[in-house]
């Protein structure tokens, strides 16, 4: 089994590739500018006794997430799990977002999973494998997005796409879900009071990466389709 997670050299992302090595996945460690922290991650890994790999690469335009996934799938043909990680964040409101920013937005969270998801097709349906997304809490409240507009928009088009994506390949044996973290203990705006969980304490990404131990057993070969939120009640 093999797994590609999208910016994973370090934060969450680390936390995913070695929660999928302790499973036994084979893991590509996706960055990049981080090189050094990246090969951190896949020591860690190979700690564990699975092949770990680096594979640099830009996601920022769509013409540079394509080219990714070309060079990609020219070197490993037997993904089994897609995580799409990588993104970026703007605490900013509409008003305030410059169409520069707002495609920055767009292009990390919505138009680069959507790139690659599409292009690992093939081999997910050849592995029976599974896709899953990194959302964000709230997104099913309908409220209007203020404190970080762009952000919380394009991760409901990624939650849209999920959905999308997992009606289409369900037939075909490919499982597509979003597990959506709210403030985690290494958040950027973890002081933010307006962002503090009803629970009380921020999540951790030991928790977000248990969900995700849970979607990829193949005993939940049912799960399909869904958003879970790690969120301590955050933004309901």
């Amino acid at each position: 089994m093999r797994a590609l997670v999208t910016g994973s050299a370090k934060r969450l992302g680390s936390a995913i590739a070695i929660t999928l090595a302790k499973l036994k996945y084979s893991v590509v460690v996706h960055y990049r500018h981080s090189l050094q922290e990246a090969e951190q991650t896949a020591q860690q890994c190979r700690a564990l006794g699975v092949d770990a790999e680096l594979i640099q690469g830009d996601l920022s335009t769509p013409e540079q997430a394509s080219v990714f996934a070309g060079r990609y799938l020219d070197q490993y043909s037997d993904t089994t799990l897609l995580v799409n990680n990588v993104g970026n964040y703007l605490t900013k409101s509409v008003e305030n977002t410059s169409a520069e920013e707002w495609l920055s937005i767009f292009n990390l969270n919505l138009h680069a999973p959507f790139i690659l998801t599409k292009a690992l097709i093939p081999s997910l349906l050849r592995q029976h494998g599974q896709v899953i997304n990194l959302g964000v809490c709230g997104l099913l409240t309908n409220k209007a997005p203020l404190y970080a507009s762009a952000y919380m928009i394009a991760k409901h088009g990624l939650w849209d796409l999920t959905r999308s994506f997992a009606r289409e390949l369900a037939p075909q044996g490919v499982r597509v879900n979003m597990v959506s973290p709210g403030q985690l203990d290494i958040s950027v705006d973890l002081l933010e009071k307006e962002l503090r969980p009803p629970i009380g304490f921020p999540s951790t990404c030991e928790e977000v990466c248990r969900v995700i131990a849970f979607l990829v057993d193949p005993v939940n070969r049912s799960i399909t389709g869904q958003n879970i939120e790690v969120a301590g009640g955050l933004g309901l």
